[in-house]
C-alpha cells in the first residue's frame, strides 16, 4: 500500500511539472523500472530554464532516423546515447550544439577536422581549432567537457546547469542558447 501511495505522489507531481513547465520529466518510464528521470522539451519558451543534466529519453534509432536529413552527421547516433550516459549531459542539447556549431555537419571545420563543437585549442596568443581523429571523439571530448567543466559544480566553467548558464563560457554571442533552444525544440517535435 505504501508503494502505492508513493507512486501516485509521483505521478501527481509529474502531471504538474509537465502541464506548468513544459518539460515533461517521466519518473519510472523506462522498462526496467529503475524510476529514472527523462526530459522531454514540450514547449519552446521554457527550454532554457531546464537541467540540461536530465537524460532525454531518446533511442538510437530515432536518431538514426533523425539524422538522415544530416548525411554528414550520420554515424554519430550511438555516440550520442554514450556521452549522455557516460557525463550526464542531455543528448538533444549536445546534437543541438552538433548542429549549429558545424553546420549541420557541412562546416569545414567538421569536414575536415572532426570538429562538430568548434572547440578551440589556444596556441600562445593567437586561437586555433582543435583536430579529432574522428566524430566520434570530438562527440565524447564535447561531452565530457560540458558534463565536467559546465555542469558540475566546482568545473572551471560552471555557471548553472542551463543554457544561458553553459552560454556564459561556452559562446561569445548571447544569442547562442537561444539558437541551441529552437534546435532542441525542433529535433523534440521530429522525435515526438
Amino acid at each position: 500500500m505504501h508503494y502505492l501511495k508513493r507512486f501516485f505522489c509521483l505521478m501527481i507531481a509529474v502531471v504538474m511539472l509537465s502541464s506548468s513547465s513544459g518539460y515533461i520529466i517521466h519518473a519510472g518510464a523506462d522498462d526496467s523500472g529503475s524510476g529514472q528521470e527523462y526530459a522531454r522539451f514540450t514547449e519552446r519558451d521554457n527550454i532554457k530554464t531546464q537541467d540540461m543534466r536530465i537524460k532525454s529519453q531518446i533511442t538510437e534509432e530515432q536518431l538514426r532516423e533523425y539524422l538522415q536529413q544530416f548525411s554528414s552527421l550520420l554515424g554519430i547516433e550511438c555516440t550520442l546515447i554514450e556521452a549522455q550516459e557516460k557525463y550526464k549531459v542531455n543528448a538533444i542539447m549536445l546534437l543541438a550544439i552538433i548542429r549549429l556549431e558545424s553546420g549541420n555537419g557541412r562546416s569545414s571545420l567538421a569536414v575536415n577536422q572532426n570538429n562538430l563543437g568548434g572547440i578551440t585549442a589556444p596556441r600562445n596568443s593567437v586561437t586555433a581549432f582543435r583536430s579529432f581523429d574522428s566524430k566520434r571523439d570530438c562527440v565524447m571530448f564535447m561531452a565530457k567537457l560540458l558534463g565536467e567543466q559546465y555542469l558540475t559544480e566546482g568545473g572551471s566553467f560552471f555557471n548553472g546547469y542551463t543554457l544561458p548558464d553553459i552560454n556564459k563560457k561556452y559562446a561569445a554571442s548571447n544569442a547562442w542558447s537561444t539558437k541551441v533552444r529552437d534546435i532542441m525544440y525542433e529535433i523534440q517535435l521530429r522525435l515526438g
